[in-house]
């Protein structure tokens, strides 16, 4: 009978390397024995499980109720249904494929971010592909008392639409915006993008832990009570201190690999790779978050709509 083992991964302040197991045969005690695991390390490498889009859902509703209801595994690739290539023209590779090389927590623009996520390897790009993990708790824990002190009470908003929007070319902001469109219709613009965005604490406590992280990303924007311009300066300044080594971990995938992440601790992002030729597919879970992450409700909240308009008008300006 093969034996459970943990192994953290070295010079990283995250992450482990988890053998001696078949995730499609797992009984309660060694759950327990992974759960503990996931809790300590916020990053799960399981090499060599090949789980197919059924059996990933089936493990994955270990760490709680699948976000949306999926019954199956959600293919994140750069081939459509009949396997043509995505375009930069296509809404999928402008609002999904290309951003997500930025660093992001999943979901943080929407109500309730999920707590968990994880990605089965079906496919891999020969070149490229890999996809980097960032330690939010160890990057607040390295902040000097200044920095911690500054940014105790802080918030920022997240959207989805200012997080796609900034990461593009002049170019394909031009066409994004003919996507998004100018007037919004119950409550969201084109591509199914909302009017309004949450406003979450810029350093957030880890329900499990009790650990503090910082809450940032490609799509967290605008700090109350500070010029955008020079917030966005600032939350970009954390980010480039929160995302550099010991606390980046970049992964190389191979077919089979799964890895289960803590969305609440880590950051991700996806490497570039030949994505008009070359072929990768990954399969996606989620599970859902604690209803408690809905976001701040306060003044500055309702003013959502507003702050992430003149943000993006901000930007669309560099377009003309």
């Amino acid at each position: 009978m093969d034996t459970l083992t943990v192994e953290p991964l070295t010079e990283i302040t995250f992450g482990a390397v988890v053998t001696g197991i078949d995730l499609s045969l797992l009984d309660d005690k060694t759950w327990q024995m992974i759960e503990t695991a996931f809790n300590e390390f916020g990053l799960l490498l399981f090499p060599g499980q090949y789980l197919d889009a059924d059996t990933q859902v089936h493990f994955a509703s270990r760490f709680g109720p699948i976000q949306g209801g999926a019954e199956r595994a959600t293919r994140i690739t750069n081939r459509k249904e009949d396997r043509s290539i995505l375009t930069a023209k296509d809404p999928t590779w402008l609002t999904l494929s290309y951003p997500t090389q930025y660093w992001h927590a999943d979901g943080t623009f929407g109500r309730i971010p999920p707590k968990v996520c994880m990605l089965g390897a079906a496919s891999v790009a020969s070149e490229g592909g890999q996809t980097a993990y960032a330690d939010m708790t160890a990057a607040y824990e390295a902040l000097d008392d200044e920095t911690r002190a500054r940014i105790a009470g802080m918030s920022s908003y997240h959207s989805n639409l200012v997080g796609t929007t900034r990461v593009h070319t002049p170019e394909n902001r031009a066409y994004l915006h003919e996507l998004v469109g100018d007037q919004p219709v119950g409550g969201y613009y084109g591509l199914r993008m909302s009017v309004t965005c949450p406003l979450r604490p810029l350093v957030k406590v880890h329900p499990v832990t009790g650990r503090p992280a910082l809450f940032l990303g490609r799509h967290t924007f605008g700090i109350p009570g500070l010029p955008l311009a020079e917030s966005n300066t600032f939350i970009r300044e954390l980010e480039d201190f929160a995302c550099v080594p010991p606390r980046v971990y970049t992964h190389e995938w191979e077919v089979g690999d799964l890895i289960v992440w803590d969305n609440r601790r880590l950051l991700h992002r996806a490497c570039a790779y030949d994505d008009q030729s070359d072929t990768r597919e990954l399969l996606n879970c989620r599970i859902v978050g604690d209803p408690n992450d809905a976001g701040l409700d306060n003044e500055n909240a309702a003013k959502s709509a507003q702050v992430q308009r003149a943000e993006l008008d901000r930007f669309l300006a560099t377009t003309e």
